[in-house]
Formats: C-alpha cells, sequence, structure tokens
C-alpha cells in the first residue's frame, strides 16, 4: 500500500517578523464541529501532537511552491 499522506513544514511568523519552524508533520482536511467549517490539520510525525489547526477560507491564497511540493499559505 502506498502513503499518500502529504508531508509539510509548519513556521509561524513572530512578532519580530521572523519565521520560526514549529516543526515536520502530515497535512489532512477534515469538518471541525468548533470551527464550524472545513479545516487543515497538521500532525506532527515525531509524536501526533497538533501543530496546525486551521479554517480553510475561501478568500485566503493557498499556493504550491514552485521548486517544491510544498503547500504555502499566505
Amino acid at each position: 500500500m502506498s502513503d499518500t499522506r502529504r508531508r509539510v513544514k509548519v513556521y509561524t511568523l513572530n512578532e519580530d517578523r521572523q519565521w520560526d519552524d514549529r516543526g515536520t508533520g502530515h497535512v489532512s482536511s477534515t469538518y471541525v464541529e468548533e470551527l464550524k467549517g472545513m479545516s487543515l490539520l497538521v500532525r506532527a510525525e515525531s509524536d501526533g501532537s497538533l501543530l496546525l489547526e486551521s479554517k480553510i477560507n475561501p478568500n485566503t491564497a493557498y499556493q504550491k511552491q514552485q521548486a517544491s511540493s510544498r503547500l504555502s499559505l499566505i
């Protein structure tokens, strides 16, 4: 069986406008009741902890970086 999970890196922009590395994980989409909508979830590949939970917004630009298979949230 092939592994179809999407491996991603999660970064956050800190108050000094520098990127902080939050870790590497696998992204999935699911309906999150608390957010009342479809959301992107990233679980750490090291221990399965939640790195990111973000409601999918139709006004957010999601794009794949040109040189790799990375997904950028802008």
